[in-house]
């Protein structure tokens, strides 16, 4: 090693270091559950917060008699479907992940609730991303 090199080392030390400024992160989507989902006196609101391979259904659900609030994706692909417990005249708060594992993530989403046999749909909404 030369002198010349053994000086400009000892000078670069404590020199402070260049760094990349930190990568600008944007927040997912979002939109409120719009129309509200509505049958009779049951109904769904909240909001849908949109991810790249999911949506959240953020949901306040309003059960008359006894129903199930399902959500689905809609992408021209049927993943599993992701659903409440049974709730029977009573209200409850939650999140819902609907995962939807495709490149670009979930254009769609619907919302549908069923009766106690889980057989029938009784309302039903879909929602874009924003």
């Amino acid at each position: 090693m030369t002198m010349a090199a053994v000086v400009a080392g000892a000078a670069l030390v404590g020199a402070p270091v260049a760094t990349a400024a930190p990568a600008t992160l944007s927040a997912d989507p979002s939109n409120p559950i719009d129309p509200i989902l509505r049958y009779g006196a049951t109904y769904a609101l909240g909001t849908l917060r949109w991810h790249q391979r999911s949506v959240d259904v953020d949901y306040s659900f309003k059960a008359s008699n006894c129903r199930r609030l399902y959500a689905y994706d809609a992408n021209w692909r049927r993943w599993p479907p992701r659903s409440t417990s049974l709730h029977c005249n009573d209200v409850t708060t939650d999140t819902i992940n609907v995962p939807v594992d495709i490149a670009g993530g979930p254009i769609y989403v619907e919302l549908c609730f069923k009766d106690e046999t889980d057989t029938a749909h009784l309302a039903r909404e879909g929602y874009a991303h924003p």
